[in-house]
């Protein structure tokens, strides 16, 4: 009996201890999100009980953005591990901004893809200042015809000159 007391105890605190390990806090401290988690919904829908088909599919872009070029355009790349749902998203893409409009600092961006071209549009903050913005989609070409939607942007600047990297979050619906 006492041997069959301890055993059970033993594996009720590991069983324990792996719950414990599993959790953690809501910060963004160095933690990563999906695009359906920074979007606030979950992979199976969202908090009114929809499926991912009605509400959509997480996006994820993750961009490197170089310096800017000899026209003082932001042009950059798009990064392994960008996806729209379960699929990779514009796979040895390129990107380059329109002409930051000074009054909004918004700026338009065209994603170049193999397949298609994909255009969101976001809000730039001063130099100094956290990038954070909101996005959404305002053209789609190719494979990306009708996809329509959006999320939160962040960016962290490697140096002066402009040089970083953005993560795009969110949802699109085709």
């Amino acid at each position: 009996m006492v041997k069959a007391k301890t055993a059970f105890t033993v594996l009720l605190m590991i069983s324990l201890l792996g719950l414990a390990a599993c959790g953690g806090d809501d910060g963004d401290e160095g933690g990563t999100t999906t695009g359906a988690e920074e979007a606030g919904t979950t992979a199976g829908g969202d908090e009114t009980g929809t499926n991912a088909k009605e509400s959509g599919e997480p996006i994820l872009i993750k961009t490197h953005l170089a310096p800017l070029n000899a026209r003082g355009e932001s042009t950059g790349e798009v990064l392994s591990g960008s996806t729209i749902g379960d699929s990779a998203f514009c796979a040895g893409g390129r990107f380059i901004d329109g002409p930051v409009k000074t009054s909004t600092r918004s700026v338009v961006r065209s994603f170049r893809c193999p397949s298609g071209t994909l255009t969101i549009t976001f809000t730039s903050t001063p130099p100094g200042v956290k990038q954070r913005s909101d996005w959404k989609v305002v053209k789609s070409l190719g494979r990306f015809e009708g996809l329509s939607g959006g999320g939160r942007m962040r960016a962290v600047f490697e140096s002066r000159r402009g040089q970083g990297r953005e993560t795009f979050t969110g949802t699109v619906t085709p």
